[in-house]
């Protein structure tokens, strides 16, 4: 039993000694502090020093409401007087003598265009539209009353809300839609564009010139039976059609002048395409790069229409085209299977260069594409007006196709030739431009027969390298179309140069002279000059080889490159003189008790146009310094 009992007892003495504790912790305290019953009805210790937790730190006390509001000021803090303020601003009628009258800021405002309010539009717009079924703007959420819209030239400004609502697509009925979506704009090259101007305004024209009608011509119209059938116009003869470019029309006097060429040298018929008397190839540029899009349609539909009407072919057809010209002569092509020849004369470079091959001129247009550069230097550098890269199957650059001779005259000399501010100023600012079209106009009945050779750059073909033409040469202008290259042969490239006036086309030869060797021959400086002696015994005067002093090394070869105006045919000998050069300066030069002299051995000349080649032998003969000596055919 006392085993037993024992963790009775020893409990029990527990349980006393802490009511004792909790006794005397209640004695010290007070009641208030005792105890405090939880939500779970258990009692629990709440004073911080006694109890459980005898060694917390004893809270802080706070000051009494009574106690705040003793150290509180006696009142609000105190305000500046408003009056003395006042007196330190400036007075308001010294303000308003410092202000400009209203009325002068009323000047100064630009009165803004009346425009209707957006919910009077629908109903403004509306009233003014007239509805055809064949024109219409098909685009998807397009408003309905602009849609199928036909505008009068007064109605600008319905014209350019409707075309703000279209948005990037317009559809003109059977010339079909155009669009400003990339690539034709959004593009480095095309930053910005626009859509072609509706058919109507434009206005193309086409005058039809033939042998019986060079000068007057007369105005045919596609779909105008009647027209065609009282006109001249011929089916089984080829048809050749001509446009202009940028700010011209197609009265002007070089279409006049290269339809009467070209109807002296063919029986055809000629139609100048006029787009420009109606301000479609006016300004701004960007609009009359999309009106080109709509001329080439309009073109095409006049092919077509020619077409069915008489029976001939496409490849009767042959579409020439000057700057803006040229690339919408490129979109007829696109729309004319089978197309015979397109002849690009300088295509404009500005929104055209470096663009996808469906926005410019290219030889998938036609079956034979033949394109004459003549002011290929970059816009933005050298303000050049024409494309330099490659566009057609045969792409000629004469004098290398950036700077044409003649092209660096002043304003007034331009002005005398042409007779006239116009036609003078034009040329002086167009100039490279504009020799495109005197090259093809040159070409057309020349006896000359403007041979192009094929070459790596102009530099080379400058230096005579490049007149062989076993590697096939071409005729630049009218008669390009004798030397069609083989089919997936495109951008092959020709060189040639040309005269400063009309007639341009020169004639090429390489001149190739070798030196002789001998004991006494020694290394001179000195001047080249040849003459030549034709067949029917004609000499010409000395052409200079060189114009600065060479170095004649004995036993080298030399070689030049001569353009003459002038067929020289087959020769019978030729002349050759050198001048010694010499310097008072230099003692080395002197030559005191003899003349220096330079041994020959022959003199080559090829004649590029007619590929004949001449050899001239001196059989190792000496020449005296300024002493002409004939060397005769070997």
């Amino acid at each position: 039993m006392t085993v037993r009992g024992a963790p009775f007892v020893l409990w029990g003495c527990l349980l006393l000694s802490a009511q004792l504790r909790l006794g005397v912790s209640t004695q010290k305290h007070g009641p208030s502090q005792s105890k405090q019953t939880t939500g779970t009805g258990r009692s629990e210790p709440q004073g911080q020093n006694g109890g459980f937790f005898p060694n917390l730190p004893k809270p802080p006390r706070l000051p009494t409401p009574a106690e705040i509001l003793q150290k509180l000021p006696d009142g609000p803090p105190q305000l500046p007087d408003l009056s003395t303020v006042m007196d330190k601003l400036p007075k308001a009628t010294e303000l308003l003598k410092k202000l400009p009258k209203a009325r002068e800021v009323l000047k100064k405002v630009p009165k803004l265009p009346d425009f209707p309010d957006p919910p009077s539009l629908k109903k403004f717009v509306t009233a003014k539209l007239k509805f055809a079924p064949d024109v219409s703007a098909v685009q998807p959420g397009i408003p309905p009353y602009c849609d199928g819209l036909v505008l009068t030239p007064r109605d600008s400004f319905l014209r350019e809300v409707c075309r703000k609502l279209i948005g990037v697509e317009v559809c003109y009925g059977e010339l079909g839609c155009f669009t400003t979506d990339p690539p034709w704009s959004l593009t480095l090259e095309r930053p910005i564009s626009s859509l072609p101007r509706p058919p109507e305004e434009i206005q193309v024209q086409f005058l039809l010139r033939t042998r019986n009608t060079p000068s007057t011509g007369e105005f045919i119209r596609a779909g105008d039976r009647a027209a065609l059938a009282a006109s001249d116009f011929i089916g089984t003869r080829p048809t050749k059609f001509i446009t202009h470019g940028f700010i011209e029309n197609g009265f002007v006097a070089w279409i006049t002048d290269m339809s009467q060429e070209i109807l002296r040298a063919d029986d055809c018929n000629v139609i100048a395409v006029d787009w420009g008397s109606n301000g479609g190839s006016m300004f701004p540029y960007t609009q009359a790069t999309a009106n080109t899009q709509i001329v080439g349609a309009i073109v095409a539909q006049m092919i077509t229409f020619l077409m069915q009407e008489t029976g001939n072919s496409a490849s009767s057809y042959h579409l020439i085209g000057h700057s803006l010209g040229s690339h919408t002569m490129g979109y007829a092509g696109m729309r004319v299977p089978g197309l015979g020849r397109i002849t690009g004369l300088d295509p404009a470079e500005p929104y055209f260069q470096g663009t996808d091959p469906m926005i410019r001129l290219d030889p998938t247009d036609a079956e034979l594409v033949d394109v004459i550069h003549s002011d290929g230097g970059f816009f933005f550098t050298s303000l050049g007006y024409g494309m330099y890269d490659p566009t057609g199957h045969l792409d000629f650059y004469p004098n290398g196709g950036i700077e044409m001779p003649g092209c660096d005259e002043g304003l007034t000399h331009y002005i005398d030739m042409n007779g006239g501010i116009y036609e003078g100023g034009r040329e002086y600012v167009a100039c490279n431009h504009l020799k495109a079209i005197v090259y093809f106009h040159d070409s057309i009945n020349s006896i000359c027969p403007m041979m192009a050779y094929p070459c790596r750059d102009y530099d080379r073909f400058k230096d005579g390298h490049c007149l062989d033409c076993r590697q096939g040469c071409a005729q630049m202008g009218y008669h390009a179309d004798k030397y069609k290259p083989a089919p997936g042969l495109t951008n092959l490239k020709y060189y040639l140069d040309t005269a400063a006036r009309s007639p341009t086309c020169l004639y090429h030869y390489q001149v190739m002279i070798t030196l002789g060797t001998d004991s006494d021959a020694e290394e001179v400086d000195g001047y080249l000059h040849l003459s030549f002696v034709t067949q029917s015994g004609t000499v010409t005067e000395y052409y200079k080889l060189t114009d600065d002093p060479i170095k004649l090394q004995p036993g080298n070869s030399y070689m030049y490159f001569l353009k003459l105006p002038t067929n020289l045919g087959n020769l019978q000998r030729v002349r050759f003189l050198w001048d010694y050069d010499w310097s008072i300066a230099n003692p080395s030069t002197w030559f005191i008790f003899s003349r220096p002299k330079i041994w020959m051995d022959r003199i080559q000349v090829m004649a590029g146009e007619s590929q004949n080649r001449m050899s001239f032998c001196a059989f190792n003969n000496y020449f005296v310094e300024d002493v002409a000596s004939d060397l005769r055919l070997c």
